[in-house]
């Protein structure tokens, strides 16, 4: 426990040193961040044999017989359920989507059939984190949506980009060019 412990302490004093050392250009830094982040889940595994579990999903509770009742997740229309994560249909995806689109860019056969190919391969939870960095109207039509699916196509981790962008400073994350940036990065 004492040898833990002082891993710990040390790789704060490592970060902590990183960050008060002279300020790199913007894309040094975004490595870096990206290089830190991957590190402390390297030691993780040394330390401990296995990386931290991430929490379920707070929009999708699990059920079970013994809670039958848990009710459907709002969606927007014509937003079909998750399919489990076993590939297939990109429900989640589709479902953030349809969030930041306006109802009507959601609610036929067709526009459906467009968001669901823009959203093969790509993260729900991924999509909703980079249109929350950015302002309202930057992530709110189709276009603008559909090039921030493009830059989560690939990415399998939305908790990368949520590290980098929650070490640096407001406004070094919240345009379509930083966050690529980081989405490259963090694939």
């Amino acid at each position: 426990m004492g040898n833990l412990l002082s891993v710990l302490v040390i790789l704060l004093l490592l970060t902590t040193v990183d960050s008060l050392a002279a300020s790199p250009k913007t894309g040094d830094k975004t490595q870096q961040l990206v290089d830190q982040y991957y590190a402390a889940k390297d030691l993780w595994v040394s330390v401990l044999g296995n990386p931290p579990r991430p929490l379920p999903p707070e929009q999708y509770p699990p059920d079970s017989p013994n809670n039958p009742g848990n009710p459907p997740p709002n969606r927007p229309p014509n937003c079909p359920p998750d399919s489990g994560g076993g590939g297939g249909f990109p429900g989640r995806c589709v479902e953030a989507v349809c969030k930041q689109l306006s109802r009507f860019d959601c609610d036929d056969k067709d526009d459906m059939y467009e968001v669901t190919r823009a959203c093969r391969n790509v993260s729900g939870p991924c999509v909703t984190s980079i249109c929350s960095r950015m302002s309202r109207f930057a992530c709110d039509e189709k276009v603008e949506v559909f090039e921030v699916a493009g830059l989560c196509r690939g990415v399998v981790d939305v908790s990368c980009i949520d590290y980098v962008c929650s070490r640096l400073s407001r406004f070094e994350c919240d345009e379509i060019s930083e966050l690529r940036e980081v989405a490259q990065q963090c694939r």
